[in-house]
């Protein structure tokens, strides 16, 4: 709801061709406390006063000289694109009344003028007038920010092609894996049916981008499309945001507030880490799934809502219902349809190709020239094993642009922890690695780590120097050829490849 102060401040225009009338509204208005009142006795002035001063109301009184207020009426509307005229008529004329509405006028007055009534259409005129700027205000910036969104989108979508020439998946979503292929062809053919979807997942494994790629692929494309963490909610605050309050609901509800829910009318809403909603919240979210119908807080009448719902969540609800934590019909009715997104250790054949489509994003955002990845740092990132998954690797490279400074990624822009990983033995294929080409992978990977420094290998290693040679003989590292001092006298030390 409007604030009185705002109300009071809001931009009143008289118009009427005679000055006593003027008088008695302007005085009147004054004593009620409103502040910036103008007035004027040309109706030709009126338009060109209201396209520099954009009034919140203006009093027209019908039947003037020269020009009547229909005429003026039909000139506000080439300045009000919207068709919303803040017009308050004035007339004495029954017949006036309904002409003047179906002309645009919001409301009228009778003459003689009952001033109690003046003061309380003109309130009720302004609060609804400064609700609509200030909704048209907020759907603009929405606009706008959707604008811009697009914009980025599409210079990403630029650098991609030229980092990742083979990247053809949704922005954002790599899916060179089986795995992560048949989720996504699975989000997109459920993408058409308007069925509530359940996003199941580790924390971090790209759920709400799974969750964008069903609102893009659906009819509510064009609508809004509202993520709300949960778990990082309290239970009284989540209620309010979910479903709105009005005003006197609880202490500091000064007006009356709009919940996500109708935020999101025709468009998605991503209840993510679902499964940390409290028992009572879960009934309220039932009986909006069920009924399709919102109740804010304080309010007792229902608002029928049109939303899709997706809902996320790293945990097991199913165990959660079993435990008796987790309602059995919110669970089904949530699980419509589910997508399990796997971990990033889960689907390696993504790992570069995701690398690449990252690093290629936070270069154009924080507009740094990073062309790729030296040698070694590629297999580095193969052997990690990315327990933080989609988000840790966004996390790296990330860091890695910030630190690059030969206009590629290093093996020293990585994490420590990414820079010491050694192989993981459980390749995308589902192969098991043997014993021996585990050591080797680990043996390798500690000696590029350290640019071939064999001293400090075998220390890490904790094995002996004879040792790491007879390892790297077997791997083939090491040549049947040793080289010779000067005088054919063989070297002291074989040669090992950095």
């Amino acid at each position: 709801m409007i604030g009185a102060d705002e109300i009071h401040n809001a931009r009143i225009l008289i118009v009427d061709d005679k000055a006593a009338n003027i008088l008695l509204l302007e005085s009147t208005l004054q004593r009620a406390g409103y502040l910036a009142i103008a007035k004027t006795m040309d109706p030709n002035e009126v338009c060109r006063l209201h396209r520099e001063n954009r009034y919140d109301l203006i009093l027209l009184d019908l039947v003037m000289p020269g020009m009547d207020g229909f005429q003026v009426m039909e000139g506000l509307k080439e300045i009000e694109q919207d068709g919303y005229l803040p017009v308050l008529v004035i007339t004495a004329v029954p017949e006036h009344k309904l002409r003047a509405l179906n002309a645009g006028a919001r409301d009228f007055l009778s003459k003689p003028l009952d001033l109690a009534e003046v003061l309380t259409r003109v309130n009720n005129m302004l609060e609804v007038r400064l609700l609509h700027l200030e909704t048209k205000k907020l759907y603009n910036q929405v606009l706008a920010e959707q604008l811009a969104q697009k914009q980025l989108e599409s210079a990403l979508q630029e650098a991609l092609v030229r980092v990742a020439r083979d990247f053809d998946e949704p922005l954002g979503i790599v899916a060179k894996s089986p795995t992560m292929a048949k989720l996504v062809d699975l989000a997109r053919r459920v993408a058409g049916v308007d069925s509530t979807i359940l996003i199941t997942g580790e924390s971090g494994s790209g759920k709400e981008r799974v969750a964008r790629l069903v609102h893009d692929g659906s009819a509510r494309s064009q609508g809004p499309f509202i993520a709300i963490n949960c778990g990082a909610i309290a239970e009284t605050l989540l209620e309010s945001e979910l479903f709105g309050h009005a005003r006197g609901a609880f202490t500091g509800a000064t007006q009356d507030r709009p919940g996500l829910f109708e935020a999101a009318e025709k468009g998605t809403l991503l209840l993510d880490e679902v499964g940390e909603v409290s028992p009572g919240m879960q009934v309220k979210l039932l009986r909006v799934l069920q009924e399709r119908e919102i109740k804010r807080v304080g309010e007792n009448r229902n608002r029928k809502v049109d939303v899709r719902i997706i809902a996320a969540t790293n945990r097991d609800l199913a165990n959660l219902v079993e435990a008796g934590t987790f309602r059995q019909d919110l669970y089904y009715r949530l699980k419509v349809v589910e997508l399990p997104v796997p971990a990033l250790r889960e689907r390696r054949d993504d790992i570069l190709p995701l690398a690449r489509v990252l690093l290629a994003g936070v270069a154009l955002r924080v507009k740094r020239k990073v062309s790729g990845f030296a040698p070694g740092v590629a297999d580095q990132l193969l052997r990690y094993h990315w327990p933080g998954n989609v988000r840790e690797l966004e996390n790296a490279m990330e860091r890695a642009v910030a630190l690059a400074a030969k206009g590629r990624v290093e093996l020293e822009d990585l994490p420590e922890e990414i820079r010491q990983a050694f192989h993981d033995p459980r390749p995308s294929n589902g192969t098991a690695q043997t014993l021996g080409e585990v050591e080797k992978e680990f043996i390798l990977a500690t000696l590029a780590l350290h640019g071939g420094n064999k001293s400090r290998t075998v220390q890490q290693l904790d094995i002996s120097l004879v040792t790491l040679y007879r390892k790297l003989k077997s791997f083939g590292m090491i040549g049947a050829e040793r080289k010779t001092r000067r005088g054919g006298q063989p070297a002291g030390e074989p040669v090992v490849p950095a």
